[in-house]
C-alpha cells in the first residue's frame, strides 16, 4: 500500500517478465493501483515503474529501458493432456476437501475476469474462459471419479 498526499491507495501485484532493451532480463513484481491495469501503467505520463524483483530489493525501472514485458501463468493447469487428474495437478485419494481447495485456487487465479482486470486483450479473455471451461470439466470428473457427483 502506498501514501499519497496523505491517502492510501491500495495495490496489488502483479508478476513479470521483462526483456530490457540492452537484452537482459529481470523478473519480479509490478505493482499497480487495485482498480488499475498494467497497460494504463505501462502508458501513463510517468516514466518509471515500481519493480520488486525477485530477492526482494525494489527498483525504480525506467519505461524507455523496456523492450518486452510477459506475465507469466504461474497458476496455470499442470498438464497439457486430457487426465483430470492431471489437469488440476491433484493425485488420486485426494479427500474432497483439499480438492475443493485446490479448485477454488485454480480458479481464482485462471477466472477470465482476473484476466480483464489485468488489461489484457479479448485474446487472453478468450484463452481464460477455455482455461475455466477445461478446469471445471476436470473437477467434474475428478469428483465423479470419487463417487461425489453422478
Amino acid at each position: 500500500m502506498q501514501k499519497i498526499n496523505s491517502r492510501a491507495i491500495t495495490t496489488k501485484s502483479i508478476p513479470v517478465e521483462i526483456q530490457m532493451v540492452d537484452g537482459s532480463n529481470l523478473s519480479g513484481k509490478v505493482w499497480v493501483p487495485i482498480q488499475g491495469r498494467l497497460t494504463d501503467m505501462l502508458n501513463d505520463e510517468r516514466h518509471f515503474i515500481p519493480l520488486e524483483s525477485r530477492d526482494g530489493a525494489f527498483i525504480a525501472l525506467a519505461k524507455s529501458a523496456i523492450k518486452q514485458l510477459v506475465m507469466p501463468n504461474t497458476e496455470a493447469p499442470s498438464c497439457r493432456g486430457n487426465d483430470a487428474w492431471s489437469i488440476l495437478g491433484v493425485r488420486e485419494g485426494i479427500s474432497p476437501d483439499e480438492l475443493k481447495r485446490v479448485y477454488h485456487r485454480l480458479c481464482a487465479h485462471n477466472h477470465p475476469d482476473r484476466i480483464k482486470g489485468l488489461g489484457l486483450g479479448p485474446e487472453y479473455e478468450e484463452l481464460a474462459t477455455q482455461n475455466m471451461i477445461r478446469l471445471n470439466t476436470a473437477y467434474s470428473q475428478v469428483l465423479k471419479a470419487m463417487g461425489l457427483r453422478d
